[in-house]
């Protein structure tokens, strides 16, 4: 091999990598909300860039999954990221599969929570770099779906939607979230 094409190579592994390093979206290896690759979801797309889950289990899961529920249609909601409003989705957007949250919202800076009910109910249970608070209750869960407010009173990050759901809609996927281990 000449030298020139062993240079082409390396610049072609650098590039590769180097978009990969950029930043949730680039690369083949990228990673996180709304991406391909471990815990993400795929904006277009189901994890790994698979195709979208079709089946679910509740109307909880339905709801996390797809921002839809399966008593009355998609759930309208207000601020949010951009790409959500155009591309639409659910809490796994952002929070990813597991639920555990952790890579930060494609154009935003905050870091998605662990909404696993577990994890929100916890007497020590929230995320490193948040602010100490009470632990959540499931009304307390329902308003920081519906209002984006967290158990102290303090306004979430505008990364988080205000989702108008019913209450029906709201138990379900309160339910769903205790499903999650």
């Amino acid at each position: 091999m000449n030298r020139s094409a062993i240079v082409g190579i390396i610049l072609i592994v650098v590039g590769v990598l180097g978009l990969s390093f950029l930043g949730p979206g680039f690369g083949p290896w990228s990673w996180g909300p709304g991406m391909m690759g471990p815990g993400g979801w795929g904006m277009m797309g189901g994890p790994g860039g698979l195709p979208p889950k079709a089946d679910f289990a509740s109307n909880g899961e339905r709801i996390y999954y797809t921002g839809t529920s399966g008593k009355r249609g998609p759930i309208p909601f207000q601020g949010g990221p951009p790409w959500l409003a155009m591309h639409g989705g659910g809490c796994v957007n952002c929070h990813g599969v597991n639920a555990r949250g952790g890579v930060p919202v494609m154009m935003g800076t905050a870091i998605p929570a662990d909404i696993r009910y577990a994890a929100l109910t916890a007497k020590n249970g929230h995320d490193k770099g948040e602010e100490a608070h009470p632990p959540y209750t499931d009304t307390l869960i329902a308003r920081a779906i519906t209002q984006g407010i967290d158990p102290a009173g303090k306004p979430l990050d505008w990364t988080m939607p205000r989702w108008q759901m019913t209450e029906v809609d709201l138990n379900d996927l309160i339910a769903y979230l205790k499903t999650l281990r």
